[in-house]
């Protein structure tokens, strides 16, 4: 049988094998804050974020679509000197392996792996996407008030992870394999695992089963791209303008929000440079300044419109994929107190 049985108190051991391979991405806490980072022993990684806390503030997508990423880099005398393949062949000889994803954040990778293969085929995404393994941790309830994950289906992804842990106990998890890379890591690390017994295959059925009960659509998603298009002059949006900051906090800490701008550092000679991209958000003013200085998004509640448009509409048509995963962190991040449920609960008329 390809699932095995890990107990509760053996995954730091886990962790401590998993290092001398790989570059391990975990949950931790930065200034008490939860967070994925680098780990290089299982002291550094906290647990309980995986059991019984929120999720870590900054997604997955730091790691297959860093803050700042250096594109290529030129002279005036050379041209480019280290393309964008070069670079992505550089960052991809790094093996990692990320410990701890949720499913939402798994979804939130796997709408990012479409975005960037759909049209074109970003290299620097998808070498480093191509190289890591994902252990996911299934969430059994919501994981927080602000988690509506079941009302977007990012709770139970089909694909996207290597393995997935599920608690069946107090003290036991069961971790199926979801591709070979799965199968071998729990075979090279066979020591650390058992075998499922057929009461361990009762306790999992029985655990995926109250996830089930335990999920709750909060509102129905069908129909709400026509709904917010059908709504595109309502008040609804004024609204909530008149109370965001438009500070950006949302689209860093969303799974899905991927809009970067781009820009070249020279060197103080003005000989060589590197242009590199950092996360853009569609809430600042320049990000629809255009040359000639005119602006398609100039007014506040245009630029508020527009993210739910991109999320709700948009990517969904184009994709096939809610572009919301429904993981909450716009909630609990922005300093306006504005609840994207609100949003959409008031542009298609459900009562609370």
């Amino acid at each position: 049988m390809y699932s095995k049985i890990i107990l509760q108190k053996d995954l730091p051991k886990l962790v401590d094998e998993l290092v001398n391979d790989h570059i391990v991405v975990a949950p931790t806490k930065a200034k008490n804050v939860p967070t994925f980072s680098e780990v290089r022993s299982s002291e550094e990684v906290e647990f309980s974020i995986l059991f019984n806390e929120k999720l870590p503030m900054i997604p997955l997508k730091k790691i297959f679509l860093p803050s700042q990423q250096t594109v290529f880099k030129y002279s005036l005398s050379e041209g480019v000197t280290e393309s964008c393949e070069e670079l992505a062949a550089r960052v991809a000889e790094k093996k990692i392996l990320v410990f701890g994803a949720s499913p939402c954040d798994i979804t939130g990778v796997n709408v990012l792996n479409r975005i960037f293969h759909e049209y074109y085929t970003d290299a620097l995404f998808s070498q480093i996407r191509d190289r890591t393994v994902i252990i996911g941790m299934n969430c059994l309830d919501h994981c927080y008030e602000n988690c509506f994950c079941e009302t977007m289906h990012s709770n139970d992804p089909k694909s996207g992870y290597d393995i997935m842990l599920t608690p069946i106990s107090k003290t036991k998890l069961i971790a199926v394999p979801n591709s070979d890379k799965g199968k071998a890591l729990l075979r090279t690390h066979g020591e650390i695992f058992q075998e499922v017994t057929t009461k361990d295959h009762q306790a999992y059925l029985k655990a995926l089963e109250q996830k089930r009960l335990n999920f709750k659509s909060e509102f129905p998603v069908e129909g709400l791209a026509s709904e917010i298009e059908d709504n595109f002059e309502s008040s609804v949006w004024e609204e909530f303008t008149k109370k965001c900051l438009f500070c950006g906090s949302c689209t860093f800490v969303c799974p899905t929000c991927y809009c970067f701008s781009t820009k070249d550092n020279l060197s103080i000679d003005l000989k060589t440079g590197e242009r590199i991209r950092d996360w853009d958000s569609c809430y600042y003013p320049e990000f629809a300044l255009v040359a000639g200085g005119h602006n398609f998004r100039e007014h506040q509640s245009q630029r508020f419109r527009y993210r739910y448009l991109h999320k709700f509409v948009d990517i969904p048509r184009r994709y096939n994929l809610e572009g919301c995963v429904g993981c909450g962190r716009c909630i609990t991040y922005c300093p306006a107190n504005i609840d994207v449920r609100d949003v959409l609960k008031m542009i298609r008329g459900v009562s609370n």
